[in-house]
């Protein structure tokens, strides 16, 4: 990474020392945020982050059905598609390893460039006042909510990133003497870029539309300033929604909303009603919680109902960490120490708010602070008001405030400039070494397996193996959670989706058997659960059996799935008028099951029917060729859960062979097929 270079450095006889002082600041700075991201990318666990899963399986429904899934389709579906896309590409080279590291390295990088483009702003801002750069750069290459956010699946820094970019093309243009069309057309651009990767890019629009409004409003002519303002304004909208209202038009016309969530779903609602508090209050929004500092664990009584207490503490340390007994436990004690420790940082950039506000009432600085002050109060509001709408713990991560990293990093570095301009020699000295000491803490704390014990690969990582077909891999992972869980069910799946995938469906039916009297045992009975036994029991020729289990789960629920199943088993039995009649069945509860449509075909040519099997044929090769509207049965687990892998198994009959399971790769690929290779 090069480092920001800040003009008007000092010359004459020590120049060079300084300069080669500061070479080496920079490159202890950045070999410093290099190096812990890299090791947290590439030796660190696998797949843990804020659903990781949901991210990952959204980049597999790309690669699989070449379209853009639904905001319905799945946890994470409602998000825009850039980030995805970037993750389809590392896909493309169809290994596991590849994909993980590449999006955990996507991430760190995004990252760094977010610290990079703070430096150069604040370079922009106090030209030869490099100390001011080093400290926007070490703001948030090394605030631990950078760090332990980088590695993680998700489009958060890269939203985070693209946002930064659009603020600070923005100030670059707000700066110049006069600022230009391509100034603002860039600004527009990366707008446009940050809202094609998630909703948070809408913050960053509204501040860079409505800062030229509010430099106008601050100077003398007003009027005539607004009339220049507006034609500027327009040309960053229109840029911007140039490039993200074809996404956003496609939301507004299916669920009449631009930015829809993925509340519907059965499963976030779920999670919704069992997390706490429940509601708020406008109480939450007021005050701090000192206890806190004592235990800042977000599901406890006294952080409940104290919003910006878990936000500020979220900054500190990972409060939304996913189960993980020795870690958790580990990061319990150093969770309180970390909030402790922000409260220096915290504190300068609070001296730097205030001497930024001092600056816009004295006419400095109007083409900095305007943007940055706006996107804090944007990011602010719009915190609360999804925080009111979705009042559980887990909706306060800290990684929602990704936006402000500018704001934060420039608002730390005024603070520094303020007390620098009163310090003495000696309470300049002492600051650099106890903000030294600090980031050397934040590293060391989040460097993955030295700060804290290193955690094994997340259960999420099995899915991505067994999409790949990394099906070895996928068993050594299910078999390690089978021998740690009391109650190890969908670890039992999974494992037998693995068995099954690699042809021993008698292994597999012993696990499902397994998993079904255990989920007995609870009182339980899931249909799918039995589905998945009855495909296992059919694979191991024993197909009688398996369609006494699916008639009894017919009977508790009308599947689609289910209906399918029997319908290729009674066609693998010789009783194509049972067969025809189960499948079409199944397909007048969902019309896109490819698999159904597969059999159909195979079953009417069989028959001799060539008109049936031909308009079967067309019909299948439409469910291959076009993005499916429900269930993404490819991808491994439309359930967005790592516990999903297999769950809704489907049954291939070829005409002239046994059953088949449809495998991840036969939907990948059946448009192809289908095609007649083509």
């Amino acid at each position: 990474m090069k480092r920001p270079a800040c003009a008007g450095a000092a010359a004459g006889p020590g120049s060079a020392r300084h300069r080669a002082a500061r070479c080496l600041v920079w490159s202890a700075l950045i070999a410093a945020a290099v190096g812990v991201r890299l090791w947290n990318a590439l030796a660190g666990p696998r797949m843990w982050g804020y659903d990781a899963w949901g991210h990952v399986a959204y980049v597999f429904f790309l690669d699989v059905y070449r379209g853009l899934p639904w905001a319905d389709q799945g946890w994470s579906y409602f998000h825009p598609p850039l980030y995805y896309a970037l993750g389809w590409l590392l896909a493309q080279r169809g290994d596991a390893e590849t994909l993980m590291r590449g999006l955990a390295l996507l991430g760190s990088a995004a990252s760094l460039g977010t610290a990079w483009l703070a430096a150069r702003v604040v370079c922009r801002a106090a030209p030869g006042r490099s100390g001011l750069a080093w400290v926007a750069f070490g703001a948030v290459a090394f605030l631990p909510v950078h760090l332990f956010v980088s590695p993680m699946p998700g489009n958060a820094m890269t939203c985070a990133l693209l946002s930064t970019a659009c603020l600070a093309a923005c100030i670059a243009n707000e700066t110049r003497a006069v600022p230009t069309a391509r100034g603002d057309l860039a600004t527009g651009a990366l707008a446009g870029l940050a809202l094609l990767t998630r909703f948070d890019g809408a913050i960053a629009l509204v501040a860079v539309c409505a800062a030229p409004l509010a430099r106008a409003l601050l100077g003398a002519r007003r009027g005539a300033g607004l009339r220049r303002a507006a034609p500027r304004v327009a040309l960053v909208a229109g840029a911007a929604l140039l490039l993200a209202m074809p996404y956003y038009q496609r939301n507004l016309r299916a669920f009449g909303t631009p930015f829809p969530f993925s509340r519907a779903h059965a499963l976030v609602a779920q999670v919704e009603r069992e997390q706490a508090p429940g509601v708020r209050s406008w109480r939450d929004y007021i005050g701090f919680s000192p206890a806190l500092f004592r235990d800042p664990d977000p599901r406890a009584p006294h952080m409940l109902h104290a919003v910006w207490s878990v936000a500020y503490a979220g900054m500190w340390a990972d409060l939304l960490r996913e189960s993980d007994v020795e870690r958790e436990l580990q990061l319990q004690r150093w969770s309180a120490r970390m909030a402790w420790l922000g409260l220096l940082p915290s504190g300068l950039a609070l001296v730097g708010l205030g001497a930024a506000v001092a600056d816009l009432r004295r006419g400095r600085r109007r083409g900095l602070h305007p943007v940055l002050l706006l996107q804090l109060l944007g990011t602010l509001v719009a915190f609360a008001i999804f925080s009111w709408r979705v009042p559980i713990w887990s909706a306060l991560k800290s990684s929602y405030l990704l936006g402000l990293s500018l704001p934060w990093a420039v608002f730390l570095a005024r603070g520094v400039e303020a007390l620098d301009a009163r310090a003495a020699r000696g309470g300049r000295v002492l600051l650099a070494l106890v903000s030294s000491g600090v980031a050397a803490l934040c590293v060391l704390v989040n460097l993955s397996g030295v700060g804290s014990p290193r955690r094994a690969d997340a259960p999420a990582t099995g899915a991505v193996y067994f999409q790949l077909g990394e099906l070895e891999r996928a068993r050594s992972i299910y078999g390690r959670l089978i021998a740690g869980s009391r109650t190890p069910i969908p670890w039992l799946d999974n494992l037998a989706a693995v068995e099954l995938a690699q042809g021993d469906a008698a292994s597999a039916r012993r696990l499902y058997a397994r998993a079904l009297e255990l989920e007995r045992g609870l009182g339980r009975d899931d249909a799918y659960r039995r589905g998945q036994l009855a495909v296992a029991t059919a694979l191991t020729g024993d197909l009688h059996a398996a369609s006494v289990l699916l008639d009894a789960a017919l009977d508790a629920a009308e599947l689609p799935e289910l209906r399918a199943n029997r319908g290729a088993i009674r066609a693998a039995r010789g009783d194509a008028v049972g067969a025809r009649r189960d499948l079409r069945a199944a397909l007048a509860l969902e019309p896109g099951l490819l698999p159904a449509w597969w059999n159909l075909a195979a079953l009417e040519e069989r028959a001799g029917r060539a008109a049936e099997a031909h308009g079967a044929h067309a019909e299948a090769l439409r469910a291959a060729c076009t993005s499916p509207r429900r269930y993404p049965h490819g991808v491994g687990t439309g359930e967005v859960l790592e516990w999903g892998v297999g769950r809704r198994w489907l049954l291939l009959a070829p005409a002239d062979a046994a059953l088949l399971p449809a495998l991840p790769s036969f939907y990948r690929d059946a448009c192809r097929l289908l095609s007649g290779g083509r």
